[in-house]
């Protein structure tokens, strides 16, 4: 069954008075939040603190649950998306979408934030999800030639400490080319009273399976020369690097570790 682009569903006078309505659109900041950042333990034991975390993405999409009865609603709420946003089947498979924020956007959660990324258009009404595309990092997004982010979509560094040693690690990734992120969690309704800015988190911690994003991951074996330092990407050999990455590349394209919320007055609403 397809799924269509509405407005403002819990709004029943879209029929039955006198015609379908413009749906009221609103536009908010969106923005960094870096507050949910902050030292995990993991499952094999280390503390784990993050020095660095940026990651490349093109247009966000925020989402309702329901679908289109009526064509004719498309016209009321099309001009604000790009085209393009219909270009991929299964688009809407995790809801519908009635926000948008469309462009290449550098997600940098430290040393903190929060910083504007840009404003998005929305459409009143009870949202549930937001989806965002990973992208490579190039020089025409800002990076200077000599960035490491660039040709890769994110990199990730740090500082993990078990048994009183530690160890500094780097962690860079790729994803392909079009890979969409869909279902991070976004559940507020927006009103055109609202006032609050939208907030995109990294969360090292599942909040609901409590696991972290470094799960898994036994800093101290795979620095095998034993010198505190350890670097992966997307071009290890060694199996047991190659099988770290696809592991933490893995966690790194799903929801589970990522959200977005309300910030009001510099406080996220969680």
């Amino acid at each position: 069954m397809r799924t269509w682009l509405i407005g403002a569903l819990s709004a029943p006078c879209l029929f039955g008075c006198g015609g379908p309505k413009e749906a009221p659109r609103i536009e908010r900041s969106v923005q960094i939040d870096a507050s949910a950042i902050e030292p995990v333990e993991t499952d094999l034991g280390y503390r784990v603190t993050l020095s660095e975390a940026r990651v490349m993405v093109r247009d966000f999409e925020f989402t309702v649950s329901g679908e289109l009865h009526e064509a004719s609603l498309w016209r009321s709420v099309s001009e604000f998306l790009v085209p393009s946003a219909w270009a991929h089947p299964g688009h809407f498979e995790n809801g519908t979408v009635t926000g948008a924020l469309s462009g290449r956007y550098l997600l940098d959660w430290l040393p903190g934030g929060p910083e504007e990324l840009g404003t998005g258009t929305f459409i009143v009404g009870s949202y549930e999800g937001a989806n965002f595309t990973f992208a490579l990092a190039s020089e025409d997004d800002g990076l200077e030639p000599s960035d490491p982010l660039l040709g890769h979509t994110a990199i990730f560094r740090g500082i993990a400490e078990k048994d009183g040693g530690s160890i500094e690690f780097s962690f860079t990734f790729d994803s392909p080319e079009d890979r969409k992120l869909v279902g991070l969690p976004f559940e507020y309704h927006l009103e055109e009273k609202t006032k609050a800015a939208i907030g995109v988190r990294f969360l090292p911690v599942d909040p609901f399976e409590k696991d972290t994003f470094f799960d898994g991951v036994d800093f101290a074996a795979l620095d095998e020369d034993g010198d505190g330092a350890l670097t992966i990407g997307p071009d290890e050999t060694d199996t047991a690097l190659v099988s770290a990455y696809n592991r933490l590349r893995r966690t790194f394209q799903t929801h589970d570790h990522y959200q977005v919320v309300l910030i009001s007055q510099g406080k996220a609403s969680s």
